[in-house]
């Protein structure tokens, strides 16, 4: 299965940083699929997001003097209906995996949802053989960059 990827932005969290990171996507061509955004009290936040080419991504946004990293992810296909997230949630907490970040969308043309979890790394492969046991579709890099 290959690998996805989550670009990380350290930003300042004043009017206007995020456009500017924005900015640069749209000259780039580049799509964002689903994204977070978390902001401390001391100014400064991490926007995480699901991009259609998160390489190109980072290497732009570092090129054009904003922080970033990519981050394997994990990404999960639910159906859109309630208890969906609970039941991938409730099975990594019998694991005992701890979930870092987590955002998600809904697909309205496919009438499912994806959710994209973010672990220590040293637990991904963890989290990904434990939900594929459990018969949970995880998408695969091409698939999660051209939803």
């Amino acid at each position: 299965m290959a690998m996805a990827w989550q670009v990380s932005v350290f930003i300042e969290n004043k009017p206007g940083r995020l456009e500017k990171i924005t900015a640069v996507l749209e000259d780039n061509a580049i799509n964002i699929r689903a994204m977070t955004l978390a902001t401390s009290s001391g100014g400064w936040g991490v926007l995480n997001m699901l991009v259609d080419q998160p390489q190109k991504t980072k290497d732009t946004l570092c090129a054009s003097g904003h922080p970033a990293a990519l981050r394997e992810i994990v990404v999960v296909e639910m159906t859109d209906r309630p208890g969906s997230l609970h039941a991938v949630l409730a099975l990594l907490a019998k694991t005992g995996l701890n979930i870092e970040n987590a955002y998600g969308t809904v697909l309205r043309e496919k009438k499912s949802a994806i959710l994209v979890i973010d672990v220590e790394s040293v637990t991904v492969a963890k989290v990904k053989e434990t939900l594929v046991k459990a018969g949970v579709r995880l998408l695969e890099d091409l698939a999660i960059y051209s939803i």
